[in-house]
């Protein structure tokens, strides 16, 4: 089983390779990747948001599933307090250093590299049962994530950037699941023409949501190529890989399996806890001028060891 769920993600990261490819061709270039990664943040992201929970959830079930937000907040939240305590452990050379490593112990890529294997897994059902948890994953990211990262200041900034285009679009899903629960049977959607418009706007989200996946992991082999291993050599760094990808998911699993959910979310949770060190972390640790090289080194050994430890978790977890 190990070697059919490692041929399955290779495939993957296979994408990822192309863009790594585009990028040393110099066909993907920096300005072109930063653009790319907006359009995927602010427009396919969203589409795929809006699609997948209009698709899969109704009212009812959107509230019985209020374990998947709850449950990715107890996985960051779980990697959060590890780090704290890891981070008392090793010998940083400054502070910035300290703060990155325990915003790599607190966040990992809960969506753009989950989402295929889910897909993959679980279908159409599973996609939507991800992005309806990556509500509480977008809360930890700017709350303790940055919390981690400043050095435990929060400011206005971090609860300003919880109102992201994705979020909205999540909220406005759930709106559109309320209203159309509320208004079935009704006249108001009878019309013919109010219907076909309706199903040709969802059509080109659905459509445009599909687009989201194979370009974000374009884009992100397209970062990967800037990336460098050759100062991943320290203790805290590997102690860092350590704990990311083995130690927190152990720990948040044995949490988790504490949450009255069905298998599948339950599955759902910990594909998510096993996941490498978020991208995004190394944009986050520019901006609020923490150690970039820390979190660059790490976002890349954390990837390549997460072909081997993903599918080992996953042959463990799906016995």
């Amino acid at each position: 089983m190990f070697f059919q769920i490692f041929i399955r993600i290779f495939s993957i990261f296979l994408i990822m390779f192309v863009g790594i490819a585009a990028r040393k061709k110099s066909i993907l270039t920096d300005s072109a990747i930063s653009s790319i990664s907006r359009c995927v943040t602010n427009f396919f992201y969203p589409c795929l948001i809006v699609s997948s929970i209009t698709s899969n959830f109704t009212t009812s079930s959107l509230v019985s599933n209020w374990a998947l937000p709850i449950g990715t907040i107890i996985i960051m939240g779980t990697g959060y307090i590890i780090g704290v305590v890891a981070s008392r452990c090793f010998a940083f050379e400054n502070e910035k250093e300290k703060n990155t490593f325990l915003f790599q112990c607190t966040i990992n890529n809960y969506v753009f590299l989950p989402l295929p294997i889910i897909a993959m897994l679980f279908g159409k059902v599973g996609v939507g049962l991800l992005i309806f948890s990556s509500l509480g994953s977008e809360i930890s990211v700017w709350t303790i994530g940055i919390l981690g990262l400043t050095g435990n200041h929060i400011g206005s900034k971090s609860i300003k950037n919880l109102i992201s285009v994705p979020i909205c679009a999540l909220i406005f899903s759930i709106i559109i699941v309320l209203i159309r629960d509320i208004f079935a049977g009704s006249q108001i959607f009878s019309n013919m023409f109010l219907k076909e418009t309706i199903a040709g706007l969802a059509n080109a989200i659905d459509i445009l949501g599909q687009a989201s996946v194979p370009v974000a992991l374009f884009v992100a082999g397209g970062r990967m190529f800037n990336l460098s291993i050759k100062d991943m050599k320290t203790p805290q760094q590997l102690g860092a890989c350590f704990l990311r990808l083995i130690f927190i998911p152990a720990v948040a699993c044995v949490f988790l399996a504490l949450l009255p959910v069905s298998r599948e979310i339950f599955l759902v949770l910990a594909v998510v806890s096993i996941m490498p060190s978020a991208i995004v972390s190394i944009i986050l640790s520019e901006t609020y001028k923490a150690d970039t090289n820390f979190a660059s080194s790490n976002v890349l050994i954390t990837h390549i060891c997460s072909l081997i430890t993903v599918p080992a978790w996953l042959t463990f977890l799906m016995k």
